[in-house]
C-alpha cells in the first residue's frame, strides 16, 4: 500500500473514478438520501449534507495519507458525482476492501460493473493487493451480479454480520485472487488513467 496518492483518475467506457472532494456532498446527500440505496449499506446514512461535507473533508486527508482510496464515480462523459467507491485495508496490506454505492437514477447501466472493474484494477496492478472482498447484504441480488460479473466468487455467509435497524442481517462473503483477475481479466486496462502514488522508503 503506497504511502499517500498524488493523483487518481481512472476513465473506462462508461464512469471515470477520481477522488472524492469536499464539494461533492451536496451531490452525495441528494442521491444516498433514498431508502432504495440505503436498505443496502451498513451505513443508515447522513442527518445532513454538513455531516456528509465533514466525512469527505476526512476522506481528504486519508486518500493523501494512502490509508484507503475514497473515489467519485462519475459518467464517463459527465461531470458530477453519481455514486462512491472505496479500496480499504483495514486487516492486512495485501487485503482490499471494497464498499461501494450508486445512485437509483444510474441503476442498471453497467456504470457500478465498470467502476468495480477499474477499483480492481487499481489495487491490483497499482496497490499490490493479493486479494480483493466484499460484503453484500444477502438478498442484494445486484450488488451480487456487479461482484460476479467481475469474478469474485461467494465463499460463504457472515451470519448476524451487521446490526441496521434494530436487527441483525446476514452477508454474503465474496472475494477475487489476485491470480483470479489475471487468469479472466489480466488483459484490462483502462480507457485512460493517470495514477501518481507516493512510495514509502
Amino acid at each position: 500500500m503506497p504511502v499517500g496518492f498524488e493523483q487518481i483518475a481512472l476513465v473506462g467506457e462508461k464512469v471515470r473514478l477520481r477522488p472524492i472532494r469536499e464539494g461533492d456532498a451536496p451531490d452525495a446527500y441528494r442521491l444516498v438520501d433514498d431508502e432504495a440505496v440505503l436498505a443496502n449499506l451498513a451505513w443508515d446514512g447522513p442527518t445532513d449534507e454538513a455531516e456528509i461535507a465533514g466525512t469527505y473533508r476526512r476522506w481528504v486527508a486519508e486518500m493523501k495519507a494512502g490509508e484507503a482510496c475514497h473515489l467519485a464515480i462519475e459518467s464517463a462523459d459527465k461531470a458530477g458525482l453519481i455514486g462512491c467507491i472505496d479500496v480499504r485495508f483495514p486487516r492486512h496490506p495485501q487485503q482490499a476492501d471494497i464498499g461501494y454505492w450508486l445512485g437509483v437514477p444510474y441503476w442498471n447501466k453497467g456504470y457500478m460493473t465498470e467502476a468495480v472493474r477499474l477499483v480492481c484494477y487499481l489495487s491490483f496492478r497499482h496497490l499490490d493487493a493479493a486479494r480483493a472482498y466484499a460484503t453484500v447484504f444477502v438478498g442484494n441480488n445486484g450488488s451480487r451480479r456487479v461482484l460476479e460479473k467481475n469474478g469474485f466468487s461467494v465463499d460463504g455467509t457472515l451470519r448476524s454480520h451487521v446490526f441496521k435497524r434494530g436487527q441483525f442481517v446476514d452477508s454474503w462473503f465474496l472475494t477475487l485472487l489476485r491470480s483470479e483477475w489475471d487468469a479472466s481479466q489480466g488483459g484490462f486496462s483502462p480507457r485512460y488513467e493517470d495514477i501518481v502514488v507516493a512510495k514509502g522508503e
